[in-house]
């Protein structure tokens, strides 16, 4: 896409696009990264209001909540199959909510220690995440079992017993 497409779908004119946007690749990266920061502040304000402090609870409840957002809004969810997996998301994750609630639950004792690099662990919950996403769009499960799957499994790998993490993942969700 050229700033003459995007001025052109935007209705504006294009040198009023182009004092403002540096180029479209900056703009993407932009919005992008605007996009991340919403759906964790999201996710976070609806697991606070729900009281929900367990570091696993609301990694689990963070992965569904994703999982069943984009099956409710499938572009939504083919921008993060698509996008998601890049150096800036992940280390958006690295600094962001989901990757302060893994290091609450080490901190805590809930999850094991590990070697690995948070770079390698934000990758393992977004790649998984992203698979579950994926599994929807393409009808290969339904949410709500994409979204329990990946999240056992993640508080698996993390350290928490099968039968817990099993028990996590299939609490209801907050609204």
């Amino acid at each position: 896409m050229s700033i003459s497409d995007l001025a052109a779908e935007a209705g504006v004119a294009r040198g009023t696009l182009y004092r403002r946007v540096e180029s479209v690749d900056a703009l993407f990266d932009q919005v992008r990264a605007e996009l991340a920061v919403e759906l964790h502040d999201a996710n976070v304000a609806v697991m606070d209001a729900a009281g929900i402090t367990d570091p696993p609870r609301r990694l689990a409840t963070g992965i569904r909540m994703l999982v069943r957002g984009t099956h409710a809004d499938p572009a939504l969810g083919q921008f993060l199959a698509r996008f998601a997996l890049t150096d800036e998301s992940l280390r958006g994750m690295v600094a962001g909510p989901p990757m302060a609630d893994v290091d609450a639950g080490i901190a805590s004792g809930r999850y094991a220690r590990f070697d690995e690099t948070d770079l390698s662990i934000a990758s393992m919950i977004m790649g998984a995440t992203v698979s579950a996403i994926w599994m929807v769009l393409e009808g290969h499960q339904a949410w709500r079992e994409a979204g329990t799957d990946t999240a056992a499994l993640v508080l698996r790998a993390l350290g928490l017993d099968p039968e817990e993490a099993r028990t996590i993942a299939t609490e209801a969700l907050p609204d």
